[in-house]
């Protein structure tokens, strides 16, 4: 699962009214490069919940193949601003940076957590688990 698909992500346990972002509890990540495409990024950049790309990033930094460099691409982690430039779509470097943080970093094992209500939501294979009925847990 790409952090793109991350951001996109909530907790859909009926009651939860906070339950973005997930946190993520990743036991293996992977990087896969792929081709980097300014427009495309630019135009990512209105969809997303920075802040939440943010804290996805830090999340990652705690998978133990992460630590040991062995999931880490060429250049280590992205390293994002704490805010969105002014101009972002001026901004190459900025760009490579956040297209590696969406596109190329992958969790493939772990757990997605709500926020609200603890709730696990376990990720295999890069696939999030999110059961769409609460009565079949």
């Amino acid at each position: 699962m790409r952090l793109l698909t991350h951001n996109l992500l909530q907790c859909n346990k009926k009651g939860v009214t906070n339950g973005f972002p997930l946190i993520i509890r990743p036991t293996k990540i992977k990087y896969e490069e792929s081709p980097f495409d300014k427009d495309f990024t630019v135009a990512m950049i209105p969809k997303l919940e920075y802040s939440a790309l943010l804290k996805a990033l830090q999340w990652v930094q705690e998978c133990p193949g992460v630590a040991s460099g062995d999931a880490l691409p060429p250049s280590s982690l992205p390293q994002l601003p704490g805010e969105l430039p002014g101009k972002p779509e001026d901004e190459e470097g900025f760009l490579r940076q956040l297209h590696t943080a969406l596109f190329d970093l992958h969790l493939v094992e772990g757990h997605l957590v709500c926020p609200e209500s603890g709730r696990e939501f376990p990720v295999n294979d890069g696939i999030p688990n999110m059961l769409l009925n609460d009565d079949e847990v």
